[in-house]
């Protein structure tokens, strides 16, 4: 029995002789010809029952994230383009050291388990971003925020806004989201309202729009100014 059958079966209580015999098992590295740099530690739920995180032994994005939305995104990328082969998949997210596979509602996580996790295991690639100087030379959260005064954001540019609600986001909500297999990105900041748009497992989470969006706002309000609202897009 492959290790992905066995988190199927912990985590959804389906035996392994009930998946379809027809079914792709992942094989051992001592099976397979082309053996991979990186390989699954654990399989972790998410808030959203419809994404799980696949969490690897070792970082697979040199910064940032990268997001593929449908299979068009993917194209000239083999390992996305494969996930995307699996019929179901609908999201992959990529931050750090883990993927987030979002699938179709109308499609059971024991139909597609097993085959996500051998593309994973097979396919699994670096990814080296190329950083342009802006993000090169940002400061890092802490030092924006050691310099920032509550009581003068009101008069900030907006540029100046967007860099301390990222700071914000940085310290305060992101590490939490990651967990999750998830993400927030900063959209935009047009006077009091602060539009954000939710990545990976988040993207399609029932609580994302209602506790989790909350959770954000008072969070920016208590730390920024009372008037400001946050809208998810």
């Amino acid at each position: 029995m492959s290790k992905f059958r066995n988190w199927l079966e912990k985590w959804f209580g389906i035996p392994a002789n009930n998946i379809d015999a027809g079914s792709s098992s992942i094989k051992n590295s001592s099976d397979s010809n082309k053996l991979s740099e990186f390989h699954v530690l654990r399989v972790q739920p998410t808030p959203n029952p419809n994404a799980f995180q696949f969490v690897i032994n070792k970082p697979i994005i040199s910064a940032g994230t990268k997001t593929f939305q449908n299979a068009e995104d993917a194209k000239g990328d083999t390992f996305t383009e494969a996930l995307f082969q699996v019929y179901g998949v609908e999201n992959i997210y990529i931050k750090e050291n883990f993927i987030s596979i979002t699938k179709s509602e109308t499609i059971g996580w024991h139909t597609i388990f097993d085959k996500i996790g051998e593309i994973i295991e097979e396919k699994t690639h670096y990814y080296d971003l190329l950083l342009d100087e802006k993000k090169v030379t940002k400061e890092k959260p802490e030092t924006i925020l050691d310099k920032f005064h509550k009581e003068d954001f009101p008069n900030c540019s907006v540029e100046e806004k967007k860099l301390i609600v990222e700071a914000m986001l940085d310290q305060g909500i992101r590490p939490a989201l990651s967990n999750d297999g998830g993400g927030v990105d900063l959209l935009e900041i047009e006077g009091n309202v602060i539009k954000l748009h939710y990545q990976g497992a988040c993207g399609t989470c029932p609580s994302s729009t209602t506790g989790t969006l909350s959770y954000i706002e008072t969070f920016l309000k208590d730390t920024l100014h009372s008037d400001l609202t946050v809208k998810a897009q």
